[in-house]
């Protein structure tokens, strides 16, 4: 939980973000096309579903002709150029025109793009080991756009090593790879990328990935663009070791930029500060992301999931939503909803499957928090500081579909309001249940409407999926203790005390506290019924192995 906020216009937030997750609902998993070394120019990178405003043909096109192209041979300390647009001084290559140019070779030395403001420049990588210090390895200064493609099959190392002190006027070119102009990565080959200080990949524009294979250690972030990061497929192993996203946009001057769109791809990212960062819309539409290690995993502005399959590790909060910058110095304080919300900050989930294992909370958003659909299993947090849900004060948190299993403390535990249309459970325990105990909820029926096995310790568990009713009972087992669940409201939560429980401290919508109804014990795995009081709105049974909470 984050308290560093900077509010922005909530009209400007919310049309970006209808036009991102509009580019979610036509997404179609996508298929990279191989080229040879010369390829004719209507081959694509890929044929996605999506938003067709976020890529231009050209973004996705990995075709070059051979014969039409500058040829660049590196050699050590020099190179030879091989036709137009290109010269060479010391062991430095510079490229001037609008064209393609294939590179091949060691350079220990530097790549400079100094085009005119509307030229199209193609770098085709095809097996080349680029190396220079103190400043970028490829640097982009001037041009309308950049196409960095590596050759189907090759493998290209580029390398910035020490201090990367180089300025260019008042730009600070801290990257391996540095463009001022917008810049797509692309191809059929891997790019390997390492920045010891510094950033791996940063356009001070755009920067669009398209296809192709990505390894990228760097200290600050890997993946770096100011006005947006988009992803349309590629397969990405990114780690960051001082400080830095995995995948970053932040732009502080212009509010509808700064924004993170991901359409596909394979992601394994490794951070010690944020896995994917965006300082304002954060969108997901598919692509498969393993987030292994992060401070927080997920954070934006304006967070939509749609698709895909997410898995994250965060030692503070799992998704964020945030108007702030955060970083692992920043330390959270206490969540569960403890500032005012500010409703044009929000989290919606609408679909794909996530995993969450998180020390802070699990879902937290300081607007909205909503969920319409797909399948969510929270972790976590074990301390009282935390929720598994944490919404901000005065904001919405509501469940319309899909399914949510979580687990957690319960100091801190939220449970969904009345806005919701699907039914939810909030069950605080007596006891904490060990790691690797597991959950069900079944209805009246015996029908299974939810399970899990909690990877970390709990005491609270927070349910809610399709079958879930405002007139249903149902039982919740956990390990090898059951529970009666009476439910006379959308919302149910047993919470008797502290933060959270749907913002009211434990208290049900309209004001009531829970009550507790039947008591049942359990003998040779049935359940008897003991007589006690009326059920009342969230009501519910205890097993006589537990205390009465």
């Amino acid at each position: 939980m984050k308290y560093n906020k900077k509010f922005v216009s909530i009209t400007t937030a919310i049309a970006l973000t209808a036009v991102l997750l509009a580019g979610c609902s036509s997404n179609s998993s996508s298929s990279s096309t191989s080229a040879s070394a010369s390829t004719s120019a209507s081959t694509t990178a890929s044929e996605t579903g999506g938003d067709s405003e976020m890529f231009t043909d050209r973004d996705k096109e990995i075709g070059y002709s051979e014969s039409e192209s500058t040829k660049i041979e590196l050699s050590g300390s020099s190179a030879t150029v091989s036709g137009e647009g290109a010269t060479v001084s010391g062991s430095t290559v510079t490229i001037t025109t609008e064209g393609t140019y294939i590179l091949s070779g060691t350079l220990t030395g530097q790549i400079v793009v100094a085009a005119d403001d509307a030229a199209k420049v193609q770098i085709v990588l095809n097996g080349v080991t680029i190396t220079n210090a103190g400043s970028a390895a490829i640097y982009v200064k001037s041009a309308d756009k950049v196409f960095i493609t590596t050759a189907s099959g090759s493998e290209n190392t580029v390398t910035a090593t020490g201090e990367l002190t180089a300025t260019d006027g008042t730009t600070k070119i801290d990257a391996a790879i540095f463009s001022k102009s917008g810049l797509t990565l692309n191809g059929a080959g891997t790019l390997t990328v390492n920045a010891e200080n510094g950033n791996g990949v940063v356009s001070k524009d755009d920067l669009a990935v398209t296809c192709g294979t990505y390894n990228i250690t760097s200290a600050d972030h890997a993946l770096n663009g100011k006005d947006s990061v988009r992803i349309a497929d590629g397969t990405f192993n990114l780690t960051t070791t001082n400080g830095g996203d995995t995948i970053h946009a932040s732009n502080d001057e212009d509010t509808a930029k700064g924004f993170v769109y991901i359409e596909g791809g394979s992601f394994k990212l490794s951070s010690d500060d944020d896995g994917i960062h965006a300082s304002g819309a954060l969108t997901i539409c598919g692509g498969t992301i393993d987030i292994t290690q992060s401070y927080e995993g997920i954070e934006g502005k304006n967070i939509v999931v749609s698709g895909g399959t997410i898995s994250l590790v965060s030692s503070d909060d799992g998704f964020n939503a945030s108007a702030g910058t955060s970083s692992n110095s920043q330390q959270g304080g206490m969540g569960g909803g403890m500032q005012q919300g500010d409703s044009s900050i929000s989290l919606t989930i609408s679909g794909g499957t996530i995993t969450v294992d998180a020390g802070g909370d699990g879902l937290d958003s300081n607007g909205n928090l909503t969920i319409t659909g797909g399948t969510t299993t929270v972790y976590g947090p074990t301390d009282n500081g935390n929720g598994a849900l944490d919404s901000g004060e005065g904001c919405t948190i509501s469940i319309t579909g899909g399914t949510l299993m979580a687990a957690g403390s319960s100091g801190m535990a939220e449970s969904f309001d009345t806005s919701s249309t699907q039914g939810s459970i909030l069950y605080t325990l007596t006891d904490t249940q060990a790691a690797g105990t597991q959950v069900t909820l079944k209805d009246s029926s015996g029908n299974v409407l939810a399970q899990f096995t909690p990877a970390k310790t709990f005491n609270a568990v927070n349910l809610s999926a399709a079958g879930i009713t405002s007139s249903g009972t149902y039982t919740l087992t956990v390990g090898s203790q059951s529970y009666t669940v009476t439910m006379s409201s959308i919302s149910y939560s047993n919470k008797t005390g502290g933060m959270g429980g749907g913002k009211m401290g434990g208290q049900m919508p309209g004001g009531q506290m829970p009550q507790h109804g039947q008591q049942n014990t359990t003998n040779s795995g049935s359940t008897t019924q003991q007589s006690g009081s009326a059920a009342v709105q969230g009501a519910d049974t205890q097993s006589s192995a537990t205390t009465t909470a």
